[in-house]
C-alpha cells in the first residue's frame, strides 16, 4: 500500500535458463542463487529494452495476466495485451526508449516468486529524459521469469546507488513442508488490519508499525526511501488520526511457499478534494504493496511499495 504515492547479491554462476525469454527447466538451489538468477532476468530484459519502443519494452517481461495500476476509471490493467494499449496510447511512452537497472530484490522461498526494484530513465524522442523509479513482483512461468504485476513512478533529478541489495532473504527450510492454504487470506487480512490501525494511530505510526526493517517505499525523493521508521517519518504528523486517508485490498497473488506476495487496493482521501463537485464520488488511486513474512507463524510485513 502507498500512500506517498498518489498517483500511480550475491551473484553466482547464473543458468543459461536465466536469460530473458527462456523457460526455467529447474530452480536454482539457494534463495541466493534464485535471487540471482531473477535479478540477471531483470537486467537482460533491461538490455533489449534498448531497441524497443517503451511500451514493448515492458510488454516483452509481462505475464499474460500481468497487473499495472493505472489512472483513470479502470484502476488496475489485468492483461498483458491491456496494459501494451494503455503504454502506447500515451503519447510520452509510446516511442520512448527505456533504461533500468534494479538495487533490490527478494524472492519467495520456493524459489517462484520474487521481485525487483530500482531505477530508471526514459528518454524521449527529442532526448528528453524522465528519471523514475519502477518495482516488479515476478513469477515463473512456462516461458520463465515474467512480470505478474509492475508500477514505475517519477523522480526527481539526483544521485542513486546502484549497487544491489537483497531484501528478506528466506530461511527456505523454515518453509519446507509447510502447508499454506490460507496464505493469500492471511496477507490480505495483514493489509485490512494495517489500514484499521492507521485509522486509529495515524498513518506514519502505522507504517512504523507494519513493515519490515529493510522495507523500502518509492517515496518522494531521488532514492528510495528505507526502513519502516524512515518510511514512517515521511508523513506529515495528522492533527486527528483516521482523519486523512484509508485504503483496503481488492485482490492478492501469493507464492505457493507462503512468504511473499501482493496486495493491490486502493487508497481514498478522507477529506474532499478542493473544486471537485459536491455530488462526485471521491476519487481513489490504486496501489500496490509486497509483503513478506520470516515463519509460517510470523505475522505479515510489507516489505516494499
Amino acid at each position: 500500500m502507498s500512500p506517498l504515492l498518489f498517483w500511480s547479491i550475491l551473484v553466482t554462476a547464473v543458468p543459461a535458463a536465466a536469460q530473458a525469454g527462456e523457460p526455467v527447466a529447474a530452480v536454482a538451489t539457494s534463495p541466493e542463487a534464485q535471487l540471482a538468477e531473477l535479478v540477471a532476468v531483470d537486467k537482460a530484459f533491461a538490455e533489449k529494452a534498448r531497441d524497443l519502443p517503451f511500451p514493448d519494452a515492458v510488454a516483452a517481461m509481462l505475464a499474460p495476466d500481468a497487473v499495472l495500476p493505472a489512472r483513470g476509471a479502470k484502476p488496475f490493467l489485468r492483461s498483458r495485451d491491456e496494459i501494451l494499449a494503455y503504454l502506447k496510447a500515451n503519447p510520452t511512452a509510446a516511442e520512448a526508449r527505456a533504461e533500468w537497472i534494479p538495487v533490490r530484490g527478494g524472492i519467495s522461498a520456493d524459489g517462484r516468486q520474487g521481485f525487483t526494484a530500482g531505477y530508471l530513465t526514459i528518454t524521449q524522442p527529442d532526448g528528453t529524459k524522465q528519471p523514475g523509479k519502477y518495482m516488479t513482483y515476478w513469477g515463473r512461468t512456462a516461458e520463465g521469469w515474467r512480470a505478474l504485476a509492475y508500477k514505475r513512478a517519477p523522480r526527481p533529478e539526483g544521485a542513486v546507488e546502484s549497487l544491489f541489495r537483497p531484501l528478506g532473504l528466506p530461511d527456505a527450510a523454515a518453509w519446507r513442508g509447510a502447508a499454506q492454504q490460507d496464505a493469500l487470506e492471511t496477507l490480505l487480512a495483514a493489509e485490512r488490519a494495517f489500514a484499521a490501525k492507521a485509522q486509529v494511530v495515524g498513518v506514519g505510526p502505522a507504517f512504523a508499525e507494519y513493515g519490515r526493517v529493510d522495507a523500502i517505499n518509492m517515496g518522494a525523493g531521488a532514492g528510495y526511501t528505507e526502513s519502516a521508521a524512515a518510511i514512517a517519518a515521511g508523513f506529515d504528523p495528522e492533527p486527528v488520526p483516521g482523519l486523512s486517508i484509508d485504503w483496503g485490498p481488492d485482490f492478492g497473488i501469493v507464492s505457493a511457499a507462503g512468504d511473499l506476495g501482493v496486495s493491490f487496493g486502493r487508497i481514498t482521501p478522507k477529506q474532499r478534494p478542493p473544486g471537485l463537485a459536491p455530488d462526485a464520488p471521491i476519487p481513489s488511486s490504486p496501489f500496490f504493496t509486497i509483503w513478506h513474512r520470516d515463519t509460517p507463524t510470523g505475522p505479515w510485513r510489507y516489505i516494499a511499495e
